[in-house]
């Protein structure tokens, strides 16, 4: 499933397997870690040589992977009403910051409610030819590992003034970005506003976390890969804390912490997104939920039916006749 290849392009009210397109190129793994009582909604500019995505995501996301491996990845936050937390930065944000991802970066994050983003994917020898106009004296370092930065906010109020306008067009009058002329202008300055950001945050290196929230970070991580590992199969509490050398009450707080949810019921929502998959890949036939369910762990048929509604704000069955409806 994917969206519609236009240079301009809109989608409101999102299924929550939709976000893996937030990113233009990206390999995303989005999982839910609140019901989907908010709707999210999407907006691209294709220039050309570079694409600039907007994401308003309604519930509380986790999102893995890794960004476009052709292109250099930069990613701002407009809005973030909590927390949100970088795990392959070990940082934590709030709104006004920037990651920078080098080709195929790796993300790992936690967005809450209400967050938001425009992120801006540009070609390698075209991001190299715009440095070398814009900001020549970029750390090496940071081109090979990316990084996480605070804008300076004169520089802010520049980009998202810019953001603003263009999203605003985008929503409201989608036309005017249809001519060519138009939408090459657009791209150099997002480019020199784009860069002159980041070298402002370059200009004030963030503190590093502490070992302790770093290392919290670390273990989190670790619980992730164990219960990926194993979600198809039976996994108690205990294990995972086995798998940490943690309590249970270590466990259930890293994870309440970190993640707003208890362990059992992030490996639930992980199993629920697996069904949902499932369900989407099938042609609609008899058994087709129950098979779904089985074969991601859900002994209970009424449970996990119930469960599913709760996460993605529709019956199992009513995933399947989305899908027939859909061809």
């Amino acid at each position: 499933m994917s969206l519609p290849e236009s240079p301009v392009m809109t989608v409101s009210g999102l299924a929550p397997e939709m976000l893996m397109e937030a990113i233009r190129d990206a390999r995303l793994d989005p999982c839910l870690l609140s019901a989907r009582t908010t709707p999210s909604h999407l907006a691209r500019l294709a220039c050309g040589k570079v694409c600039l995505d907007f994401a308003t995501v309604g519930p509380a996301m986790r999102f893995q992977g890794e960004m476009a491996r052709t292109c250099y990845t930069l990613v701002f936050v407009l809005a973030c009403p909590e927390k949100g937390r970088s795990f392959n930065f070990s940082f934590e944000h709030t709104d006004g910051y920037m990651g920078f991802f080098p080709p195929g970066g790796v993300v790992d994050a936690v967005t809450p409610e209400g967050y938001s983003n425009a992120t801006l994917t540009v070609p390698v020898a075209e991001f190299h030819e715009a440095l070398a106009l814009h900001f020549p004296e970029v750390p090496e370092k940071m081109l090979q590992s990316g990084a996480a930065l605070f804008i300076d906010p004169v520089e802010q109020i520049r980009l998202r003034g810019l953001l603003a306008r263009i999203e605003g067009s985008l929503w409201d009058s989608p036309e005017r970005l249809d001519d060519p002329l138009l939408r090459r202008r657009i791209e150099r300055e997002l480019l020199a506003t784009f860069l002159d950001a980041l070298r402002s945050g370059c200009a004030a290196p963030l503190k590093p976390l502490s070992s302790r929230i770093g290392g919290r970070f670390h273990r989190l991580r670790k619980a992730q890969e164990f219960l990926s590992d194993h979600q198809r199969e039976p996994v108690h509490l205990d294990d995972l804390c086995l798998a940490l050398g943690l309590t249970r009450r270590g466990v259930e707080k890293l994870f309440r912490d970190l993640l707003g949810i208890s362990p059992m019921t992030y490996l639930r929502h992980q199993r629920l997104h697996g069904a949902r998959r499932a369900l989407l890949g099938m042609t609609p036939a008899p058994g087709a939920v129950k098979f779904a369910a089985r074969e991601w762990g859900f002994v209970h048929q009424g449970r996990f039916s119930r469960d599913y509604r709760d996460l993605f704000g529709e019956s199992p069955r009513e995933t399947v006749l989305s899908r027939r409806r859909a061809f």
